[in-house]
């Protein structure tokens, strides 16, 4: 039960999936461009604050933010996803 108390009052601070209007939010359709290419191209690129930049076997928090950038790297090197989550 002090369990599910914690968790309550951390509720609102997390977004809540059924909220997101299928918008993009973070601008993920300005960096469309980069995808294919390899993820050095990063390198010379201005990502917002709240973006992350996911490879492979990254531990990643599974929280749902439609505003966060998330580029995803593959087995490759090379950019294989641009999204808002």
């Amino acid at each position: 039960m002090p369990l599910l108390l914690l968790l309550a009052a951390c509720d609102d601070q997390f977004a809540d999936p059924a909220d997101f209007d299928g918008q993009p939010r973070c601008g993920a359709e300005a960096y469309y461009s980069l995808l294919g290419k390899k993820a050095s191209a990063l390198d010379n690129v201005d990502l917002p604050k709240s973006s992350r930049v996911l490879r492979p076997d990254d531990v990643i928090t599974m929280d749902f933010s439609p505003d966060r950038l998330t580029i995803d790297i593959d087995r490759s090197g090379l950019i294989s996803s641009v999204t808002c989550r």
